[in-house]
C-alpha cells in the first residue's frame, strides 16, 4: 500500500485457556473476511499488534484430526480500538469425536452447520474418526478413492466431549461438468480456473484449458459454478444440476470489464517491475509484474472509476529503486485502457546478474572438502 496515511494500531492480549497443553493455529481475519495473520502459539498468552478495527480470531488444535485427546476450536471476535488495548479469552474444551465406517481410503468431508469444513481419510479397513470436534451438526460425506462413486449427505449431532457412529456406504456415481467458460465479446478470457460448490459445501475446481473445464468428482444434485474475475472480465456464478454418473455441459459468459495496459521501460524495458493500482483513496487494489518486454496489464474485474493511479516500482534489473506514477486514470466498462509507456528515472548502476561459477558452487555444498 502507497498510502501516506497512517492508521491507529491497537494491541490484542489473547489468553488461551484449554484442559491440556497444547499447540494451536490462530487465524486472524479482519472485517470483510480477509486473513491477516497465522500464528502457532505454544504459551498461555499471546500479544497481537493491529489496526483499529473488527477481527475475528479462530483457534483450533493442531493435534490430528485421529487424536482423541484434540480439543474443539474456538472463535472469539474482538474490536480493537485505536492506540488501545483489549483482551481476549479463548476457552478450549474436549472435542467430540465420529467414528465412520465406509470404503477403504475413502475421503471424508464433514461440515459443520457454520461453515467449519474438515477432511479427512479413511484407513485400509474403512474406518475413520474424526476428533476435537465443536458440538453442533455435522454434515459428512464419502467419496471413494478413484473419486467415481460418493455416499449421501448424512447428519449427525454431537454434544461436547460426545461420540457417534456413521455408516457411508459409497454407492452413488459421481457426476461430471463441462464448463464452456467464453466473453460476451470477442476479447479471450483469462480466467485460469473454475469453482464447481455442491448443496454440502463442498468445492471441486477444474482448470480452464482453451475457454473449457473439465470439472469431475461432482456430487449429483444441485451445483453452483463459479468463474473468478480475470483481467478484463468480471467472473459470474451459474446454478445447474448433474444426475449421477452424466456429463453435463453448461455455457458460461462472462461480461467484459476495464482494463489498463501498458510498459515500463528505464534504459531498455523493465523486466518484473511492480505495478500497483491505487484507487481514489491510496488503497492499493492489485499488482502484477512486468514481462520480459516490460508489458503489464492489470484490471481483474474492474469497473468504471475515476481517480485511479497506477505506481511503477523498479524490478530486480536495477540496484535502487525508484519510482513513477501515473495519475487520474479514468476507467470505463468495456474498454482496454493503454497508457503508453511508464518511463522510471534512473538512479545508479543497473544489477549485473551472473551465473554462479562451479568453484562457488561446490564450496556451498557441505561435503566438499576446501
Amino acid at each position: 500500500m502507497y498510502s501516506s496515511r497512517v492508521g491507529a494500531t491497537g494491541t490484542v492480549v489473547l489468553r488461551v485457556d484449554a484442559p491440556t497443553r497444547s499447540v494451536v493455529l490462530l487465524c486472524v481475519h479482519d472485517a470483510a473476511g480477509v486473513l491477516v495473520l497465522r500464528r502457532r502459539v505454544r504459551d498461555l498468552r499471546t500479544a497481537l499488534d493491529l489496526p483499529a478495527g473488527a477481527y475475528r480470531l479462530t483457534v483450533t488444535d493442531e493435534r490430528s484430526l485421529h487424536d482423541p485427546a484434540r480439543h474443539a476450536g474456538v472463535v472469539v471476535d474482538v474490536e480493537v480500538p485505536g492506540d488501545g488495548l483489549v483482551r481476549a479469552t479463548a476457552r478450549l474444551t474436549r472435542g467430540a469425536v465420529l467414528r465412520v465406517t465406509t470404503t477403504r481410503w475413502a475421503r471424508l468431508s464433514a461440515v459443520h452447520a457454520d461453515g467449519e469444513r474438515l477432511e479427512v481419510r479413511a484407513d485400509g479397513l474403512g474406518r475413520a474418526v474424526l476428533a476435537g470436534l465443536r458440538p453442533g451438526a455435522w454434515t459428512v460425506v464419502a467419496h471413494d478413492a478413484r473419486r467415481a462413486l460418493c455416499s449421501v449427505a448424512v447428519t449427525a449431532a454431537v454434544d461436547a466431549a460426545g461420540a457417534a457412529d456413521l455408516e457411508l456406504p459409497v454407492l452413488t456415481p459421481t457426476g461430471r461438468l463441462l464448463v464452456d467458460v467464453r466473453s460476451g465479446e470477442r476479447r479471450p478470457v483469462l480466467a485460469t480456473e473454475v469453482a464447481v460448490t455442491d448443496a454440502t459445501g463442498r468445492t471441486v475446481t477444474a482448470p480452464v484449458r482453451g475457454g473449457l473445464a473439465d470439472v469431475r468428482d461432482l456430487r449429483p444434485g444441485p451445483l453452483r459454478v463459479v468463474v473468478p474475475p480475470s483481467v478484463g472480465h468480471h467472473g459470474t456464478t451459474l446454478a445447474v444440476e448433474v444426475e449421477p454418473g452424466t456429463l453435463g455441459a453448461v455455457s458460461a459468459v462472462v461480461r467484459v470489464s476495464a482494463a489498463l495496459t501498458g510498459r515500463v521501460v528505464q534504459n531498455g524495458y523493465q523486466y518484473a517491475a511492480v505495478v500497483a493500482l491505487l484507487d481514489e483513496d491510496g488503497e492499493e487494489v492489485e499488482r502484477v509484474r512486468t514481462d520480459e518486454d516490460g508489458h503489464f496489464a492489470i484490471g481483474t474485474g474492474l469497473t468504471a472509476a475515476n481517480g485511479l493511479t497506477v505506481v511503477a516500482t523498479t524490478g530486480p534489473e536495477t540496484l535502487h529503486v525508484t519510482r513513477a506514477a501515473v495519475a487520474d486514470v479514468c476507467v470505463l466498462n468495456g474498454v482496454r485502457h493503454h497508457l503508453g509507456e511508464i518511463v522510471l528515472p534512473v538512479a545508479g548502476r543497473s544489477a549485473v546478474w551472473a551465473a554462479r561459477t562451479p568453484a562457488v558452487a561446490g564450496m556451498k555444498l557441505p561435503s566438499t572438502r576446501v
